[in-house]
């Protein structure tokens, strides 16, 4: 096992992203639902929409929210969801505008030191920390 180890040394250099982005000279890529090799956007609208989709079906996000609040996020991230099967090469400038909408709209429903904060924008609240 030991020797295993060392031997796949040499590859770990791969996971370092400056590295194997060196070494391999390709951009990061993923398949949309209708199967066409896309480039990754891990910070996209359908990342965006695909993180926050599980949090608001859960059963404390529903039980903490009021049902307007709910249903305005609900129809945000269902608006969002139609655009991108619509529009599956959408331009990348079009769908950060449509995610920084959908993040203004969760953001003055979900406001710093709301219980929820913390699930719908972990990143912000290390910042807070």
């Amino acid at each position: 096992r030991q020797l295993l180890g060392l031997l796949a040394l040499p590859w770990a250099v791969l996971c370092l992203p400056p590295a194997r982005e060196l070494l391999t000279a390709r951009s990061p890529t993923g398949y949309d639902r209708r199967g066409a090799c896309r480039l990754l956007d891990l910070d996209g609208l359908s990342a965006f929409v695909g993180r926050l989709r599980p949090i608001l079906r859960s059963r404390r996000v529903r039980s903490e929210l009021s049902a307007s609040d709910l249903a305005r996020l609900d129809g945000a991230l269902l608006t969002a969801e139609d655009y991108l099967r619509a529009n599956p090469r959408a331009a990348k400038e079009e769908t950060d505008r449509r995610r920084d909408a959908a993040d203004a709209l969760i953001t003055s429903v979900i406001r710093p030191g709301h219980p929820l904060h913390p699930a719908f924008f972990p990143d912000r609240a290390l910042l807070h920390r």
